[in-house]
């Protein structure tokens, strides 16, 4: 885990959006979707619920 990785969780947990986030950290989609997935691998958990909408509410 680094800095990076968490700051993008914060941003997504905020904006409840990848694509959002990686707008506002001026990163890729696709690169905000590997700092998530890291962090899930790494805590062994899953963070966000993925709509089929593209929202990501907090898991309960």
């Amino acid at each position: 885990m680094d800095l990076n990785q968490l700051k993008t969780f914060v941003t997504v947990a905020e904006t409840a959006s990848l694509t959002r986030a990686a707008n506002l950290l001026f990163l890729s989609q696709p690169a905000v979707s590997a700092h998530i997935k890291s962090l899930e691998s790494e805590f062994k958990a899953r963070l966000f619920n993925r709509t089929p909408e593209g929202g990501i509410p907090l898991l309960n």
